[in-house]
């Protein structure tokens, strides 16, 4: 039996159908729309809201259509983890892809296997279908065990969905005694993560998605992720933004980038000032711009180890 596939939208109908076709090979038996409404701010914002939501009244295979609309804006956060929320009281298991991410076959496949495999292995919270590994990070496994769960193309089920901590409820305590720093493995994603997090609890930052990673990081909940590639590499349509979502594999490359110290102040400069938001956190602020202070925190090698258990099935 297929698993039910969430589909998030908003107001990028040219995405949302290239989207919607990519969904006519594997023809879900069941599609549950998430919308958010238009901004009142923006010009033609609620006709390219309209535009998106119409797309999936036209499917031409047998398939049940759930919409769960807002007719105002409720942004990132609350609009996403009040649809999963729906999802989840109708649903055990889905498959969740936002409106530019462009599966394949391949990773429908995968998630099917993997929720399937993974559904009463409790310690397993997601099923991700990317990852960031740079191409010279070798395993013989199609998948692998990953504290991060990356939810461009992804899944989960109704239980662990509603452990989350909506509210970051968790996170005084959690910064108190400094469990993600013990948990994650080093100082800088203590330092890194408590800066996001800090940033989405004052609403500076519109996201859900750390969220969710907070949530698995205090429950100490692994995700499945795949080492294959199973997005669509048809991107001409698509805008660099987009493209990250698609050919996953090499974003991410952990080889550092060298600056001029003297040549790139600018830049080296820039660094500095988002270090020190960071750093503000624990540590009194950098007040100088030198090659110790840059190399300190910009050169330290990447531990794949830290953070992937590498499944050998």
């Amino acid at each position: 039996m297929k698993i039910p596939v969430v589909v998030i939208i908003f107001n990028r109908p040219d995405k949302t159908k290239i989207l919607f076709e990519s969904l006519k090979d594997y023809k879900p038996s069941k599609l549950l729309i998430i919308s958010d409404g238009p901004r009142n701010n923006l010009v033609n914002e609620k006709e390219k809201v309209t535009q998106s939501r119409k797309i999936f009244e036209k499917i031409d295979w047998e398939c049940e259509v759930l919409f769960n609309t807002s007719e105002t804006n409720l942004g990132c956060r609350e609009r996403i983890i009040s649809g999963l929320n729906w999802v989840f009281n109708k649903v055990e298991k889905a498959i969740i892809l936002e409106d530019d991410c462009i599966p394949t076959n391949e990773f429908f496949t995968y998630m099917e296997i993997l929720l399937d495999r993974y559904q009463h292995k409790k310690k397993i919270s997601s099923i991700c279908g990317t990852n960031f590994l740079s191409d010279s990070y070798e395993v013989q496994s199609s998948y692998l065990y990953s504290k991060y769960c990356h939810v461009w193309g992804w899944g989960t089920w109704r239980d662990r969905w509603f452990k989350i901590d909506s509210e970051l409820k968790n996170l005084e305590k959690i910064k108190k005694n400094k469990f993600l720093k013990k948990y994650l493995g080093s100082n800088r994603a203590y330092f890194y993560w408590h800066w996001i997090l800090e940033k989405v609890n004052k609403n500076k930052i519109d996201s859900w998605a750390y969220i969710w990673n907070f949530t698995n990081f205090i429950n100490e909940d692994l995700v499945d992720q795949t080492l294959e590639k199973i997005y669509n590499s048809e991107t001409k349509e698509l805008d660099a933004n987009e493209q990250q979502h698609i050919i996953s594999k090499s974003h991410y490359n952990y080889n550092h980038v060298k600056y001029d110290i003297h040549k790139d102040k600018e830049v080296v400069s820039a660094v500095i000032e988002k270090l020190n938001e960071i750093l503000t956190l624990v540590y009194k602020p950098i007040t100088e711009v030198n090659e110790k202070n840059v190399l300190q925190f910009t050169t330290k090698t990447f531990n794949p180890n830290s953070v992937y258990n590498v499944h050998t099935e």
